[in-house]
């Protein structure tokens, strides 16, 4: 299998889209995280991760930016909210 993608132009087609796309969904990660987790500033992370992703701490940024912002740390939507008073 591993001499049919090094040697053939199919091999190195394959192998070079399925690097695109890994590389995509971790450039993407930050936006991902912060609509999962409902991040109020999920417009602003986005135009972040695009415009300054392509720096490492453009896109570290982005990614501690969407962890911290979420609502309250959870990914589930019934979890307690930061915009919800406690009695």
């Amino acid at each position: 299998m591993m001499h049919w993608m090094m040697d053939s132009r199919a091999g190195f087609l394959f192998l070079l889209i399925a690097a695109f796309v890994i590389a995509a969904l971790v450039y993407a990660l930050p936006i991902f995280l912060a609509w999962t987790m409902g991040s109020p500033y999920l417009s602003a992370i986005t135009l972040l991760d695009i415009f300054l992703g392509w720096t490492v701490l453009g896109w570290i940024a982005a990614l501690i930016w969407a962890m911290a912002s979420g609502n309250g740390g959870t990914f589930d939507e019934d979890g307690p909210s930061r915009h919800k008073p406690s009695f």
